[in-house]
């Protein structure tokens, strides 16, 4: 696969992964940087392939990875820069 893809999931009662998902997605829309948002929770294989991303049998969204390259998961304070090769 190519490009940013942004792992997140539609079905969550964590109030923290529904705002790290949504300032991932606001940052990311700010500055006009494509990517595809993949939903975890419409296939167990998609979770699955997250966790394998991630080298972590227990990673929760958001995940951010770069054509094949994990690049990490969003924290505040990130910077932009090790993410999408931008500045940060």
């Amino acid at each position: 696969m190519s490009g940013l893809r942004v792992y997140s999931t539609s079905v969550t009662g964590s109030r923290e992964i529904k705002s790290q998902q949504s300032e991932v997605t606001r940052i990311l829309d700010g500055k006009r940087i494509q990517y595809q948002l993949v939903d975890i929770s419409q296939d167990n294989a998609l979770r699955d392939e997250m966790r394998a991303l991630a080298g972590n049998p227990k990673a929760t969204p958001p995940q951010i990875v770069n054509g094949d390259q994990y690049c990490g998961v969003w924290a505040q304070g990130l910077g932009w820069g090790s993410v999408v090769g931008g500045p940060q």
